[in-house]
């Protein structure tokens, strides 16, 4: 099939270690010309710890919401961006929650927000697990890490409070797919 959208041109706007802002012209199936902003970031991984009927969270300062909020632990790292997604999960777990996983199956793979990037995540559950200490780096200053029922996970998502997409498509991902249940 051929692309609905030509890029004519493409601009760097803007680059960092974590991210890259483009602005590409197009032309549209139509013939009618455009422009297109593009961020490209790296792929990168979202955990959901399991203990008994308990989920680890991590809450953090958001900047750009102004406030602190629950999510589950997730990461990529810049550094390595060749780094395989399950490694990335087992480091990323035990930098934010100090927690080892003994079992780390792969729920799915999801896009985060293909309107404006091809960014997408891993999705992995995390159970066995064992403390071993938080390996937090500068960036994260601040992060805090709890357990919550599954329960009351899901009541936060349904009361508005959890509204991290991430966290919430990979939480129901992995209960559509039967690896999340009260009893877990």
């Amino acid at each position: 099939m051929d692309a609905e959208i030509k890029t004519l041109a493409s601009e760097e706007i803007y680059r960092n270690r974590w991210m890259a802002l483009k602005e590409d012209r197009i032309l549209r199936a139509d013939g009618s010309e455009g422009i297109y902003s593009v961020i490209e970031k790296s792929d990168f991984v979202v955990i959901i710890a399991l203990e008994n009927d308990e989920i680890y969270v991590v809450e953090q300062y958001r900047y750009p919401l102004n406030k602190r909020t629950t999510e589950l632990p997730q990461g990529s790292w810049e550094c390595s961006p060749d780094a395989a997604p399950e490694d990335v999960a087992a480091g990323e777990l035990k930098e934010e929650t100090g927690l080892s996983a003994g079992k780390l199956e792969y729920v799915g793979y999801q896009k985060l927000a293909q309107g404006y990037s091809a960014q997408g995540y891993h999705i992995y559950l995390a159970t066995q697990l064992t403390f071993i200490g938080q390996q937090l780096d500068k960036e994260e200053y601040g992060l805090t890490v709890k357990k919550i029922k599954i329960s009351d996970f899901t009541q936060l998502i349904v009361n508005g409070e959890i509204t991290d997409a991430t966290s919430v498509t990979a939480f129901l991902l992995a209960k559509a797919k039967n690896m999340i249940t009260e009893n877990s």
